[in-house]
């Protein structure tokens, strides 16, 4: 539900009251274009205590208001009572730390509803990407978390990766752009996979990645067996880390997208993908885009493109949505279509729901509708 843009102080007033009424028909929350600060995150959070039908609340800071983490502890202790609210965006600089994370995932200790997080935007640091580490290992209802650009560095990625290791829920993983991950907390995150059954989704955009994260990432690639979406742009993978992720197809049976855009893997690592797509028969997207790839050797683009039309023999909808774009937007899904995805994702905005909604345009069959 967005709240109408012209009066927003009535328009929230109106949605607290209608929380604490338990109303059936308020299932979907957006206040991304509302004021609401600490005090209005609070009574927001009283409401949800009792409430049984919100599903779905979005904070987006608009330069209208920031909760902070009085407001993310607000919202965290609501969590420990209520049993409905499945999704929660807490998106944009909305002022949460690590006390507000901290919080939130010692609720995460108790709630057994909430299946989708989102701190993106949010300066949790290495304190709070380890609470909530800590909290994965407990919790068995989280299936998507997105950690984006919340100055995460290499303790607070080693938190999160020990927890992969016992966590069995989780199936959605994004750490972009925390470019202070390092290449330490990759190769410990690699590790983990190589123990986790469940995590299919694993995004690590933007995050200072390089020959030797890749290497490792390559080596779960040979015996891991649930990873279908692997996402590396804009990293600093070479021609080293290319190959080895190369040698690695032949030996997954899984894997279904792999984004390598802006890295360096140069027209030697191209190649090498190139021979190990030949003998892979599941991936149907591959993203190599501005890798430093010579001129004279533009004909892999083509060959690539071959090679996925053969194992994309009966194109499942995934490979319809994203052959150009990797990950669709809200913008690139058909208007035909357009009310199911937002009714599936909970509408919440693209910027969060880049891999939900393409996890969603994969499982439904959209072929048959455009």
């Amino acid at each position: 539900m967005a709240l109408p843009a012209s009066s927003p102080a009535a328009s929230f007033d109106e949605a607290v009251l209608r929380l604490a009424r338990n109303d059936p028909s308020l299932t979907n929350l957006n206040l991304s274009d509302e004021h609401v600060g600490p005090e209005e995150a609070s009574a927001l959070a009283a409401a949800l205590r009792t409430n049984t039908y919100l599903s779905t609340i979005i904070f987006s800071y608009r330069e209208k208001g920031r909760i902070g983490d009085e407001g993310a502890t607000a919202l965290a202790a609501a969590l420990r009572h209520n049993s409905s609210l499945t999704v929660l965006a807490l998106l944009g600089w909305n002022g949460i730390g690590a006390a507000g994370a901290t919080a939130l995932a010692a609720a995460l200790q108790r709630n057994t509803a909430l299946a989708r997080l989102s701190l993106t935007d949010n300066e949790i640091g290495n304190e709070g990407a380890t609470a909530i580490g800590q909290a994965l290992r407990q919790n068995e209802a989280l299936t998507e978390l997105d950690l984006s650009d919340c100055g995460i560095g290499t303790q607070g990625a080693m938190a999160l990766a020990d927890a992969l290791r016992e966590n069995t829920a989780l199936r959605i993983l994004s750490l972009e752009k925390n470019d202070s991950l390092g290449r330490d907390a990759v190769v410990e995150i690699s590790s983990a996979l190589r123990h986790n059954s469940t995590l299919s989704m694993l995004c690590l955009d933007s995050s200072g990645l390089d020959d030797k994260g890749a290497t490792a990432l390559a080596y779960v690639l040979r015996h891991n067996s649930t990873l279908t979406d692997l996402t590396l742009r804009n990293n600093e993978i070479g021609a080293h880390g290319a190959k080895a992720i190369g040698h690695a197809l032949p030996h997954n049976s899984k894997l279904e997208l792999l984004d390598l855009s802006n890295n360096n893997a140069g027209s030697e690592g191209a190649a090498a993908l190139v021979d190990g797509l030949r003998e892979n028969a599941t991936l149907m997207v591959l993203e190599l885009g501005d890798n430093h790839i010579d001129d004279d050797e533009e004909f892999l683009f083509h060959e690539i493109d071959q090679l996925l039309s053969i194992n994309d023999s009966e194109p499942p909808p995934l490979a319809f949505m994203v052959k150009k774009s990797v990950y669709p937007t809200i913008n690139k899904i058909p208007d035909s279509v357009m009310p199911s995805v937002l009714a599936r994702v909970g509408q919440l905005p693209a910027r969060f729901s880049l891999t939900t909604t393409y996890r969603i345009v994969k499982e439904m069959n959209w072929l048959k509708e455009t």
